[in-house]
């Protein structure tokens, strides 16, 4: 699937907008999903058309077939600065994207922008598929220890791409505010950097941990990151958080390191990368949940969500804050 189409007046970009509607429709996206894509394109080809006259949008499908790619390319008089027009809150008027960029990077997954001066500019937009839960589906669980009146635990499920998914389970040091405003702090770093390497993240994490918070007030953290590819998957740990992988054929063994993040020196991070199939059961706990359990014990026929509360009913330990976390991917 593939359009290209140029447009020089308003009409024909009212043409080009619900041609891009009606394709993210056929692709399988829902109304919410195409009414976005709509806005996208409306915005930057507008602002191509404000500012060059003229533009051309090109609408494919993503390389993996999960999703939309849109290029709307201009030949105004270009950007002097890429980055600054990528900046939060960006309005200048200077440049071929105007306004309508924010709004765009908003209703889309990925925006990037390529420009020369006096050459005009490409932007590139894509929106992915949700992964059906025919795919995968996950059951999530996470309560505070009840002596205290926040959770300390903290989860991420970020998917991405239309095949990918990035699952993590978060611990405070401790319980309480603290270990509440450390989780919480490490959840937003990771959902900004969402597609970055495992290490990477995990080393920000550590970093902004030590440069926001004054390290006797405790802010740290123990986390797993586990990245879930169709056919793969990656995991780094640091700290008592556990992970296991149930229905592989060969047992995959996940350590996580010894250590704290935000702490005085965080331990040379490692990344365990694993070949596996379709059917597996991934289970990722807190401290407050005993690893004590086999896959013989689980319920593992049934959904995620009962997998997810039965751990926690059978397994939860007597204090402190508990979070399960469970993805089950059936094909």
């Amino acid at each position: 699937m593939r359009n290209s189409i140029q447009f020089k007046n308003e009409k024909e970009i009212t043409e080009v907008r619900d041609m891009a509607s009606e394709m993210a429709f056929e692709t399988g996206f829902d109304k919410v999903d195409c009414a976005q894509v709509a806005l996208a394109v409306s915005e930057i080809a507008g602002n191509a058309l404000k500012f060059a006259g003229k533009g051309t949008i090109i609408i494919r499908l993503t390389d993996n077939s999960k999703g939309l790619e849109i290029f709307v390319q201009d030949k105004g008089q270009g950007l002097k600065s890429v980055k600054k027009v990528m900046e939060e809150g960006y309005s200048s008027m200077a440049g071929s994207l105007g306004v309508g960029l924010n709004a765009a990077k908003r209703a889309m997954d990925e925006l990037s922008v390529k420009s020369k001066v006096g050459q005009g500019a490409t932007v590139i937009m894509r929106k992915y598929l949700p992964i059906p839960e025919e795919e995968i589906e996950y059951g999530i669980i996470s309560l505070n220890d009840e002596r205290y009146p926040v959770n300390g635990d903290a989860y991420v499920v970020k998917e991405f791409k239309g095949d990918k998914a990035l699952l993590a389970v978060i611990d405070g040091t401790g319980n309480g505010f603290n270990a509440n405003k450390a989780a919480n702090f490490v959840k937003d770093i990771i959902e900004q950097n969402y597609k970055s390497d495992l290490t990477a993240i995990v080393t920000r994490c550590h970093k902004n941990l030590r440069k926001v918070f004054d390290i006797s007030s405790l802010t740290s953290c123990v986390m797993g990151l586990l990245l879930l590819k169709p056919r793969s998957l990656e995991y780094v740990g640091v700290g008592d958080t556990t992970v296991n992988v149930m229905g592989t054929p060969q047992k995959i063994h996940l350590p996580s390191q010894r250590g704290i993040v935000g702490d005085i020196r965080l331990p040379d991070l490692k990344s365990h990368r694993h070949r596996c199939g379709r059917n597996i059961i991934i289970i990722m706990c807190s401290d407050g949940i005993s690893p004590r359990f086999t896959e013989e014990e689980l319920p593992l026929d049934q959904n995620a969500q009962r997998i997810a509360n039965y751990i926690l009913e059978n397994y939860r330990r007597q204090y402190g804050d508990a979070t399960v976390l469970v993805a089950k991917r059936k094909r």
